[in-house]
């Protein structure tokens, strides 16, 4: 250990060198944050592409199924496009025989096509 100081150096540039100074601890404290950053960044890489694979297949099966079955994916849509039709009809609409039977058609509808996806 060198305890000599030297002669062209400030205080402050000698303290700096020194391994329990405020700059070794700040680049203590970014090496660990660039650390955590890249965890993280892996992190979130491997989450979007284990998402996109799933994404993909079951884009793949929802494909196969409507080529195999036409029209019961037509029925399913129209089931869709009806319930939805419900509830944005119900969502107009506070009160009336809309609003009350909207969710039971709905509920009924998404049943069904539970049922056809399984």
């Amino acid at each position: 250990m060198n305890t000599e100081k030297k002669k062209d150096e400030t205080p402050r540039q000698q303290t700096a060198e020194e391994p329990g100074s405020a700059s070794a601890a700040a680049q203590n404290i970014l090496e660990v944050s660039a650390e955590a950053y890249g965890q993280a960044e892996q992190a979130v890489s491997d989450a979007y592409d284990k998402t996109a694979e799933t994404v993909s297949q079951t884009y793949e099966k929802a494909k196969s199924f409507s080529n195999e079955n036409p029209g019961k994916s037509i029925l399913i849509a129209l089931g869709i496009g009806v319930g939805i039709g419900f509830l944005l009809g119900a969502s107009t609409r506070r009160s009336g025989v809309t609003g009350r039977l909207a969710r039971p058609v709905v509920n009924a509808l998404s049943d069904i096509a539970l049922e056809f996806w399984h």
